[in-house]
């Protein structure tokens, strides 16, 4: 599985703190299946600001780790980028890094407002040549409140990452019933583990497989978990569509 979203480079932020941790983090990945991971690194969320540069020398580290301890995993280099008025400014310096080689930049939304300015700055970035993939849309307060939100986003081809923790209600039933309200609107496509830690935050998609399999079948889980994160490490654009409501609460009993 390819993993497109998860914080598993020591010392930089709200991932594991030291190297042993980490690799812990790597060992679960695999062991659940992933063979590649987007390693991501808060770029500018105000708790964590990790510099470029800094980031860069985390990855070349984790990478020669797994080479030495002959752990097969791919990590693939990414920032998330919390939305603000300097995204652009700090995407052209070189601040903000894409996912690899491609044109996806990773962008987080505030969690309690949807900004005036956001529609328009994520317009500005689509003008770059850029596409945006919005790590977990279902956690922000003002999407939530306003659903419309997500389909004027799936107009302008932004592709939303749930959190495996939403599906799983690690963040509450509210969060819980948006991830696939979100889902059925078009706006996400694919799920990622979020994964911070081997505990409270792991590095299992293999649960979220399961869960989309029950409710969507083997093809449309086998697109979300394999198809659209092939296309994204690709660089290619990915088929924004509605898929059909059948109501959160069909969804909840499922999980029974």
């Amino acid at each position: 599985m390819i993993d497109l979203h998860a914080h598993v480079l020591a010392g930089l932020d709200d991932g594991p703190k030291t190297w042993e941790a980490a690799q812990a983090v790597w060992h679960q990945a695999v062991q659940d299946g992933t063979h590649t991971i987007v390693a991501v690194a808060h770029a500018n969320d105000h708790h964590f600001d990790v510099p470029a540069d800094a980031y860069r020398a985390a990855l070349d580290k984790a990478r020669q780790t797994l080479a030495a301890e002959q752990i097969p995993l791919r990590l693939v280099p990414a920032m998330e980028v919390r939305l603000g008025s300097d995204l652009l400014e700090g995407y052209q310096s070189g601040r903000y890094l894409p996912i690899g080689d491609t044109p996806y930049l990773c962008v987080e939304l505030p969690p309690n407002d949807f900004p005036a300015y956001t529609l328009d700055m994520l317009y500005q970035l689509t003008l770059e040549g850029l596409r945006i993939l919005l790590i977990h849309p279902e956690r922000n307060r003002g999407i939530r409140r306003r659903p419309e939100l997500a389909e004027r986003l799936m107009r302008m081809e932004i592709l939303g990452v749930a959190s495996a923790g939403s599906l799983l209600g690690q963040f509450g039933p509210e969060v819980e019933a948006a991830s696939m309200d979100l889902m059925e609107r078009g706006l996400i496509q694919s799920v990622a583990s979020d994964g911070h830690s081997v505990d409270k935050r792991p590095m299992r998609l293999s649960p979220i497989r399961e869960l989309l399999c029950r409710r969507y079948g083997d093809d449309e889980t086998e697109w979300m978990m394999d198809e659209v994160p092939q296309l994204v490490l690709a660089g290619r654009p990915v088929a924004l569509e509605p898929r059909q409501r059948l109501g959160w609460r069909r969804w909840l009993t499922a999980r029974r």
